[in-house]
């Protein structure tokens, strides 16, 4: 017989926020569209005033949406940015609505093109940031800070390949990635030994833009093949 779980109380506002992101999330308000009335939701959650303030003061700090007053005022579904994706995917991640497969499929399409443009542009100071950043992946094992650090060369990869809008697209991938996995701490060296970035970084400080991609296409699949075991792991937990 398994062991009985521990029961978690959950505020009226935390049940009431996480219906309204849902509901956000999966398209029955999109940008720009406006949410119900203060009154309308305190009749459809039958909750206080107090509840339903509080629930929508954490939907306007998030940046999903934004209030505005006067006669046709009211709380609007915001455009979401990267900072807000990242935030978005997260929530729905841990509403099993999505998985690390999804989120590493688009790394893979994207990284392999910035380690080769990365390849195609290195210079002398960049090759020195990137040995430093290997060298220093095992400075600390302490969360938060060793998911910095083993992410470190994939961040200095995206600024150096010229390309602001890849730039900022794959920050926000391996922001969201952090921010996942800090929520339930998996062994850092399970989840990437140190010294999986030393042939990526190697092919780009000589050059070799086709190795460099090939070498961060592998190395992606084996960091997706390990995110989905702990996945799993995690999910069968919960």
């Amino acid at each position: 017989m398994e062991p009985f779980k521990p029961i978690k109380q959950v505020k009226a506002s935390d049940r009431v926020l996480q219906q309204l992101k849902s509901a956000i999330f999966n398209g029955q308000f999109s940008a720009g569209d406006k949410l119900p009335s203060e009154r309308e939701l305190i009749e459809n959650f039958q909750v206080s005033r107090t509840v339903v303030r509080e629930a929508i003061k954490v939907l306007e700090a998030s940046g999903l949406i934004e209030i505005k007053q006067g006669a046709m005022g009211g709380a609007f579904v915001k455009l979401m940015n990267f900072e807000h994706l990242s935030s978005a995917t997260k929530d729905l991640f841990f509403m099993n609505q999505m998985t690390f497969r999804e989120i590493c499929e688009a790394r893979l399409e994207i990284e392999p093109l910035v380690a080769r443009l990365a390849a195609e542009n290195c210079s002398a100071e960049d090759a020195e940031r990137l040995r430093f950043a290997c060298q220093n992946e095992s400075a600390t094992l302490e969360y938060p800070e060793t998911v910095i650090l083993r992410s470190k060369v994939h961040y200095i990869l995206a600024e150096m390949c010229n390309n602001r809008y890849l730039t900022a697209i794959v920050k926000s991938m391996i922001e969201l990635v952090g921010k996942i996995t800090k929520q339930f701490e998996p062994d850092t060296d399970q989840i990437h030994p140190a010294g999986l970035h030393d042939v990526i970084v190697e092919a780009v400080i000589a050059g070799d833009a086709e190795t460099a991609e090939r070498e961060m296409r592998e190395h992606l699949k084996y960091f997706l093949d390990t995110l989905q075991q702990i996945e799993q792991e995690y999910r069968q937990k919960g």
